[in-house]
């Protein structure tokens, strides 16, 4: 991926926030097994390649919908923050690994092997998430919450 091939990516906020709405429609889940919620600011603009920001959230969003136990909550944010556009995916879940949770980027890292065989993953939509974000001059990380873990990229904001 070139870092300096850009599409214009004006109104990331927007789209995503489409793509969010898509999840939830479409999302293999049963009807109601899942609460989703998004936060995105209507002023909030940033260069990029639109493609690669895209698949960036689908990742992100992806990565919850799995994870995310019945009953629990997804809640997907784009804000700005002084100089910066902040990018997040917040989610419940059962259980997190010990440790530092940054090494869930590395590439075919798995916290819980059995979750392979649940989740139909490889290891890699992490990595791929990491390497978008610094592509795009940003900077990732994984955090515990209350009730689970929250995904932040945050990127330079334009404006």
């Amino acid at each position: 991926m070139n870092a300096n091939r850009t599409s214009g990516c004006e109104h990331p906020c927007k789209s995503a926030g489409r793509m969010f709405l898509n999840f939830s429609v479409n999302s293999k889940s049963p009807p109601g097994r899942i609460a989703l919620q998004s936060d995105i600011a209507e002023e909030l603009h940033m260069e990029g390649d639109a493609a690669r920001i895209h698949q960036l959230v689908s990742l992100l969003v992806d990565n919850a919908v799995k994870y995310t136990p019945e009953g629990g909550k997804i809640h997907i944010f784009w804000r700005k923050n002084g100089k910066k556009a902040e990018f997040s995916v917040q989610n419940t879940c059962d259980t997190l690994p010990e440790g530092d949770l940054n090494r869930l980027f590395d590439r075919f890292y798995r916290a819980d092997a059995s979750r392979a065989r649940e989740s139909g993953g490889y290891g890699i939509g992490l990595s791929v998430a990491a390497a978008i974000v610094k592509a795009h001059k940003g900077k990732i990380t994984a955090e515990r919450t209350q009730d689970g873990i929250c995904f932040k990229a945050v990127f330079p904001a334009k404006g």
